[in-house]
């Protein structure tokens, strides 16, 4: 490769543990960061145990059976099985740590003893802050959602919290904790020391959910499921849904977006008036989207700074205009995976397939 077209962390070998009976969540979590990382150009090692890694398994699968989470998660990485449990594979560990600039790996862990004390850069991911004390507590991404608050924000307030789709608690710490490896390495490629990184997908969700936090600060009371009298909601429209979204400082352009006189009164002037009255801004607004398509929406609401998004599905965001523009969908073989939403020189960063079980 000329130097124009070198990855940023291909001078890299990081290792990724994943060990046997480590929650899901979080084993989901330091697969994201290591497929960061490879895709970036790293040497990725990925140690599965005997049988591999449980996620090669887990739903949703692919028509020819394979887990099309796994493929997601595992672009562009290696392949290694190391039984840890007895001393030949734990012997061969410490190898290749003495040579990798990082390894990550989960808590509770076999190996975290090992994988602490090597020369490798300790990439820690764990459920809780080390000083709950709570390495052997059960755990599931249902309950970091619920202890972070993020169940108490979804769904309508008359009925029960609703769970979020996907890995988001997983994802984010994912991402948390290649961000300390970034860091880290950077760090290292100085000829600095770089201290060891830990990140619990409790404190990850503390800070997702930032709102509750600050509106307790604010008003005393943490936002929760408001449904209709949420500020912003979801209307219909003549092709599906948007959502109404704006600042405060953009309530002048809605306004004159919806064209509506009575918007104009001046008990909607104020952030607390509009609040106060949202039942009565909705049936005044809602009528404007309906005879128009989600596009026309978008396109004259952007016209006007004011930022409304169309509701699409998952099969109709493959073709969005964005994603089109942004090659954010790779073909690998038989399928579509997406890159990562950067670009390095002005290209996307092409992935390769997810590695086979290898021995």
């Amino acid at each position: 490769m000329t130097s124009s077209d070198a990855l940023p962390l291909q001078r890299f070998t990081i290792v990724e543990v994943n060990d046997r009976d480590v929650p899901l969540c979080l084993r989901l979590a330091s697969s994201l960061a290591g497929k960061i990382t490879a895709d970036l150009g790293a040497t990725v090692l990925k140690i599965e145990p005997p049988g591999g890694d449980p996620v090669r398994r887990a739903p949703p699968l692919l028509p020819q059976g394979e887990s099309a989470l796994f493929q997601f998660l595992n672009t562009s990485k290696r392949s290694l099985v190391l039984d840890l449990a007895g001393a030949d594979g734990r012997a061969a560990l410490a190898r290749l740590l003495e040579t990798a600039d990082a390894v990550l790996f989960e808590e509770p862990a076999s190996v975290a003893v090992l994988a602490r004390g090597g020369k490798a850069t300790a990439i820690e991911i764990a459920a809780f802050p080390v000083e709950m004390d709570a390495a052997s507590r059960p755990v599931s991404e249902f309950t970091i959602l619920a202890l972070g608050g993020l169940l108490h924000m979804v769904g309508e307030p008359e009925r029960k919290p609703l769970r979020l789709g996907g890995h988001q608690a997983s994802y984010a710490a994912g991402l948390t904790a290649f961000t300390g490896l970034a860091a880290a390495l950077a760090a290292r490629d100085a000829g600095h020391a770089a201290p060891a990184v830990r990140v619990s997908l409790a404190e990850v969700m503390q800070w997702v959910n930032w709102k509750a936090a600050s509106g307790a600060e604010a008003s005393g009371t943490s936002p929760g499921r408001e449904g209709k009298a949420s500020e912003f909601q979801i209307v219909p429209c003549r092709d599906g849904h948007v959502a109404v979204v704006y600042t405060a400082t953009q309530w002048p352009q809605t306004r004159a977006l919806i064209g509506d006189p009575r918007l104009a009164d001046p008990k909607y002037n104020t952030r607390a008036g509009r609040r106060q009255h949202v039942a009565e801004i909705y049936t005044i607004m809602t009528p404007w989207f309906a005879d128009k398509t989600r596009a026309e929406i978008q396109k004259t609401a952007q016209a006007k700074g004011v930022p409304f998004g169309p509701i699409f599905s998952p099969v109709e965001l493959l073709d969005t205009e964005q994603y089109v523009a942004r090659g954010f969908l790779a073909t690998l073989g038989k399928y579509r995976v997406p890159q990562l939403p950067v670009q390095w020189n002005g290209r996307s960063f092409a992935p390769r397939p997810a590695p086979e079980l290898a021995t």
